[in-house]
């Protein structure tokens, strides 16, 4: 079992496009302006992480994971659903209030999941150049679901 770089990339910009389309759907159902910003901000942040990952596949041929079986078997079995819900499925079922809340916990898990994608990519990795940039998408992905989590309290009414 082989995971080609072409895999990967596939994988990485389906997860990437997803959250594009989230946060920019989710956008339109927000009336805070702070939040709305925020959400249009993620999007492009989404955008960028996909372009980041094109840039680190070209850049080089062997990652060390090529030959990683377990890392084959998790791609497959973990990441191959999509990650990020759509967002006719999640709005529109409850009151408004309650849909945008669980948009925002799908967001909130999005993000870990996305996260936990490039710390298994980090970790099977062997090159120390690229395994710095993963960790740095795994960062971003992790300070995104922070930022979620206090957007998700501020549409809650917790904060002014």
């Amino acid at each position: 079992m082989i995971i080609s770089n072409s895999e990967l990339l596939e994988l990485s910009i389906k997860i990437e496009r997803e959250g594009e389309k989230f946060y920019k759907e989710l956008a339109d159902h927000v009336k805070d302006s702070i939040v709305k910003d925020f959400l249009i901000h993620m999007a492009k942040e989404e955008a960028s992480h996909e372009n980041q990952f094109k840039k680190i596949l070209e850049e080089t041929d062997n990652f060390g994971w090529e030959n990683d079986e377990i890392l084959k078997v998790l791609t497959e079995e973990k990441f191959q659903t999509d990650i990020f819900p759509k967002i006719g499925d999640t709005l529109g079922k409850l009151s408004q209030f309650e849909d945008i809340e669980k948009a925002f916990d799908f967001a909130i898990e999005s993000e870990k999941v996305s996260a936990e994608f490039y710390h298994i990519l980090g970790s099977a990795c062997k090159d120390i150049e690229l395994k710095t940039k993963l960790l740095q998408l795994e960062k971003a992905e992790l300070d995104h679901c922070d930022k979620v989590k206090y957007l998700k309290k501020r549409i809650q009414g917790k904060f002014n």
